[in-house]
């Protein structure tokens, strides 16, 4: 692992041990690596060094300003340099893709690796919407590595190869391009069922085939399937084989079962309708207050372009329709605890086996991109789903004021680069995935910009409360 207190350099896909996150244990020292966090002009002042005062063209000979620009040029080479380095490596991991025919423990390895990589990248430039694109656009390479995997094996189990059009959708922080090393599976599919479809089903299903796309349990039977949207229930099939497929590469099932093999999460477009207008003008269906605030976080990820277009154009078009329904998500927003006591203290549980931690997802950055996202929608700025990209929509649109825009954007940063933090330590301790953090781990000045980042937060709630509901809440 290592040679001479230096790290290993590896070529993705080579053989790596689990341990490949244990040069951070030391959550101190990888803590003190970013430098930038806590000198805001840290890569400013390394590329132009003392170029503003240098530079003073009216007292200067030519010469002189040549080799003053000449500095400046070298540096901001070796800076293009070392981004271009980083975008080809990022090309190196991703080149195992394409094939649809990778194997698991391969994959798996080369993910982890992959994340190794990312955190040594995140603590030398501490870019948080870098080490997001990067996971987000890997994980969704890597997505559509593992469908045409999944499609193999349909087609090995003699079900045959996909029917119709679908399109594969990312939820969660996934949908709004926020991953960080520890994710879940948040998902959705939207699938097209034509008499097409269902006829070639018919026709190319063994019999043994049929039957394992039946439920027997709710009455259904052989003579019964030409009633019965096999399209649909192909799909089903499909799903659970990519649940299987992307937790073997560590990406978890999501415990709160936001996965298409569950049918909720699964539909054509005319069934997914009939939800969302069940939901926001009848108050019924499938659809809870908690799934329409998921849906606000969509993002299309693979299959068909167009059928995803017709899908986000059905929740731009109902998500905002019912004022009712953003009130409630507000006011759950609204009423989460954050984590500060008296006098703007760091407010830890005092008992249990988190005692000592307090939950930064729970506490902090979950009321934050939720407001953001409910004050978006709200307005009908559903173009974006960064919680970043959509503060920016909201200044431009005069619903925030721009210093509350940029605390809020501080506040998220410091936020999201503590929570890559914790999950690199638990990563490299081998701890369960967790959302609690021990604030004490953190120096004197990380702890103050844990209080800042969450006393904005709780401004935030303050500031919503009065504009939704005339600060009764």
């Amino acid at each position: 692992m290592t040679r001479n207190g230096k790290r290993e350099k590896r070529n993705p896909g080579d053989k790596s041990p689990d341990s490949c996150f244990a040069g951070f244990s030391d959550f101190g020292e990888t803590l003190h690596r970013i430098v930038p966090l806590r000198d805001a002009s840290y890569f400013v002042s390394r590329i132009l060094g003392d170029f503003p005062e240098a530079y003073r063209p009216q007292r200067m000979e030519t010469e002189e300003r040549l080799k003053v620009l000449d500095g400046l040029r070298e540096r901001l080479q070796r800076e293009s340099y070392t981004i271009s380095q980083t975008i080809g490596r990022f090309e190196t991991y991703t080149q195992f893709f394409g094939q649809g025919d990778g194997n698991i423990e391969d994959l798996l390895r080369i993910h982890r690796d992959f994340m190794c990589w990312s955190a040594e990248i995140f603590l030398a430039d501490a870019s948080i919407m870098g080490l997001q694109g990067r996971l987000t656009e890997f994980r969704g390479r890597l997505t559509r590595e593992l469908l045409a995997l999944a499609e193999k094996e349909m087609i090995a189990e003699g079900f045959g190869p996909f029917p119709a059009r679908f399109a594969w959708m990312a939820l969660g922080s996934d949908g709004r391009g926020e991953q960080l090393f520890a994710t879940d599976q948040d998902n959705l599919l939207v699938y097209e069922s034509t008499e097409k479809s269902q006829k070639a089903l018919m026709r190319f299903l063994s019999p043994e085939c049929l039957n394992r796309l039946l439920r027997f349990d709710q009455g259904e039977t052989v003579e019964k399937a030409d009633k019965i949207d096999l399209t649909g229930r192909y799909f089903w099939r499909f799903c659970q084989k990519m649940e299987g497929l992307l937790d073997a590469v560590g990406i978890d099932r999501c415990k709160g079962h936001i996965m298409p093999s569950y049918d909720k999460w699964r539909g054509t477009l005319s069934r997914w309708e009939r939800r969302l207008i069940g939901k926001v003008r009848y108050g019924a269906g499938e659809l809870s207050i908690l799934d329409m605030n998921i849906l606000m976080d969509c993002r299309f990820v693979a299959g068909d372009d167009v059928l995803a277009e017709k899908f986000m154009k059905l929740l731009r078009t109902y998500l905002p329709e019912n004022p009712d329904i953003l009130n409630q998500i507000a006011h759950s927003a609204i009423l989460m605890p954050i984590a500060l006591g008296m006098f703007k203290r760091l407010k830890v549980k005092r008992s249990g086996p988190d005692k000592g931690t307090l939950d930064l997802k729970l506490n902090g950055w979950a009321p934050l991109t939720i407001l953001i996202r409910v004050l978006c929608v709200k307005n009908r700025l559903m173009e974006e789903t960064h919680t970043l990209k959509r503060l920016s929509l909201l200044r431009s649109h005069r619903l925030l004021d721009a210093r509350v825009v940029e605390g809020l954007e501080d506040a998220y940063y410091h936020l999201m680069v503590f929570r890559a933090l914790y999950q690199i330590n638990h990563l490299a301790k081998d701890l369960p995935k967790s959302n609690a953090i021990d604030p004490s781990w953190l120096d004197e000045e990380g702890q103050d910009l844990l209080r800042k980042s969450l006393n904005a937060v709780e401004a935030l709630q303050d500031q919503i409360n009065r504009s939704f509901f005339g600060g009764t809440v």
